[in-house]
């Protein structure tokens, strides 16, 4: 074995099929779909993917309390899908909805006891027509190993599943190392020494939820249910902890296989709307598939359900980025893809290529007695490229006559139904006749109790001293005021620009050097995007404070720390 080929297994990059040369038997595969729509395209497409003959998988799906168009979805791809598996079988129920629950994705226990119930019809099912093994896999579990079926129907077991992750810094997965007596979640540190890989293998758990592989022929098997529960148990109304307890009390060991990577799995979160749940998976297929999976197979049998891509009603959409940046890119374009966004990438000005002569030039000059509020130091070089990204936008927008665009930095995270609320709030602009030149969609609000509502306005505030450019609307005239400042030869921090420009900078030092302030800025009340990550949580990137700080006099920048220090921090 070459020493690549090593390295990529290891890595779990490649997945060779173990040796099974039994003759293939049928397999039928759960899914339980429920408001699945944004979801569906992809998690076929790899279901489809399986390395196992089509002709051997049952397929049956069953779909209910769905608030979009799930069972449609279904429909296409059941219609389409039979004619290559071995069948099909579809049972949509009634659109109720629970007494009990929060939201359309929260739990309570009549939810559980439904679900149990399904997962018993799927069992029933089976073995009403002699199909030996059951595959589960919940429809937020991706599986982008091909290999995976063949796998788990290699190791023999009556109940093994494969270990996906959530990301790699998560530590969350379908399997349980420890439970309590009572049928609870307990920490054990087998937990991470599985998740970690530290042993490769089928390791036995008291606990393999989500995606599993049941062979009904196993040893005390013809026993194993969902539902109904016992008189006697007394465990959580849960349908895996009670499948579980179920399994230990026949004496039936579940395991978990770590020995190849399988794919990945969303958490379930207390979402209280469909909104939110299809704005995590946005955030997730560009965040973590996207850049750890090669390529994503979309669905053979559903035709393309994205939506078109738009400009909002914007005459443009500029995406500010760093070229060094590619994750940060890819990650954006993913998210206007899977939002019907249409946004032009515009490259940033990358500090740490910026050289004096390039200063002089540009005539940019540090204003006088400017220091950062809070650190007190002057301008960094990273200050200075954020800065000059905005201004040739500024005047990309007067020199092509634009009438209002947006402006988004490539680490802006969209709340639940941007373009919807998006679109209210400029019907709302139209409709009181608001004469504007900037509009705050992100913004880190720093005096709040100082800001009003505009007046007859749902959905507008007159902002007050602000920090951020993570997300905004600009108008032409708003441009043009900008630009008016002639702000390159008194340069600050764009985001004290902007506040200083509408008069509500508390420096009335650094404002009298600007004449006359008055830009016409509102803000989104509530805020329609946020940035991807705060400062002190994992993952967050600077790229203005990673870089150098220039001397205000001489703009020459000062290099106190060296090229490898540097290169430490990022």
């Amino acid at each position: 074995m070459s020493l690549r080929l090593a390295v990529l297994l290891l890595l779990g990059t490649l997945h060779p099929t173990p040796s099974y040369t039994e003759e293939t038997p049928t397999v039928l595969l759960a899914v339980l779909a429920r408001s699945r729509a944004h979801i569906l395209p992809t998690w076929l497409g790899l279901i489809e993917n399986l390395n196992y003959p089509k002709s051997s998988i049952s397929v049956y799906i069953q779909t209910d309390h769905n608030q979009d168009n799930t069972p449609l979805m279904l429909s296409e791809w059941t219609d389409s899908a039979r004619a290559v598996y071995r069948d099909v079988t579809l049972n949509t129920l009634a659109q109720i909805s629970y007494t009990q629950s929060l939201g359309p994705t929260t739990w309570d226990d009549e939810r559980y006891v439904h679900m149990m119930k399904i997962r018993q019809n799927v069992l029933d099912h089976a073995r009403k027509n002699s199909i030996r093994y059951v595959f589960f896999v919940d429809t937020d579990n991706f599986l982008t190993n091909p290999d995976t079926l063949n796998v788990l129907l290699s190791r023999k077991k009556t109940i093994v599943g494969p270990m996906l992750r959530v990301t790699a810094e998560v530590a969350y997965s379908n399997y349980w190392a420890g439970m309590t007596n009572g049928g609870y979640y307990k920490s054990v540190p087998e937990y991470k020494e599985i998740l970690r890989r530290s042993k490769l293998g089928a390791h036995q758990v008291p606990m393999v939820h989500s995606t599993l592989l049941i062979d009904l022929h196993g040893e005390h098997a013809e026993k194993l249910k969902y539902f109904p529960m016992d008189k006697s148990y007394t465990g959580p109304i849960d349908d895996i902890i009670h499948f579980g307890i179920n399994a230990k009390a026949l004496g039936v060991p579940m395991f978990i296989d770590n020995e190849y990577y399988y794919g990945y799995m969303l958490t379930r979160g207390e979402f209280n709307t469909v909104s939110e749940e299809i704005v995590a998976w946005q955030e997730y297929y560009a965040e973590v598939l996207l850049p750890e999976v090669e390529e994503l197979p979309k669905s053979l049998h559903l035709k393309e359900s994205k939506p078109a891509p738009s400009k909002l009603g914007f005459d443009e959409i500029y995406m500010v980025n760093l070229e060094r940046r590619p994750e940060r890119r890819n990650r954006m374009l993913a998210l206007f893809d899977q939002m019907g966004i249409d946004a032009k990438v515009f490259n940033a000005v990358d500090g740490k290529k910026l050289d004096d002569d390039k200063l002089k030039e540009l005539k940019v000059k540090q204003l006088e007695g400017y220091e950062d509020p809070y650190l007190k130091r002057p301008l960094k070089l990273g200050e200075i490229g954020c800065f000059l990204s905005h201004y040739f936008i500024w005047e990309e927008v007067v020199a092509k006559n634009y009438k209002q665009v947006i402006v988004l930095e490539d680490d802006v995270r969209f709340k639940p139904n941007f373009k919807s609320h998006l679109a209210v709030t400029m019907r709302e602009v139209q409709d009181l006749e608001l004469d504007w030149d900037l509009i705050y969609v992100s913004r880190k609000i720093l005096h709040y109790k100082n800001e009003k509502w505009v007046p007859l306005s749902s959905r507008l505030v007159k902002p007050h001293y602000s920090y951020w450019t993570a997300a905004y609307l600009l108008s032409q005239s708003g441009a043009r005021k900008l630009l008016a400042q002639q702000p390159l030869s008194k340069m600050m921090a764009v985001d004290e620009y902007l506040p200083l420009m509408f008069d509500k900078h508390p420096n009335k030092k650094w404002s009298s050097y600007f004449s006359p302030r008055d830009l016409n800025a509102f803000s989104v009340s509530p805020l329609l995007a946020e940035p991807q990550f705060y400062i002190g949580q994992k993952g967050y990137l600077s790229d203005t404070e990673t870089s150098e700080i220039i001397d205000p006099e001489t703009l020459v920048h000062q290099r106190k720390e060296s090229a490898r220090n540097v290169k430490q921090e990022l």
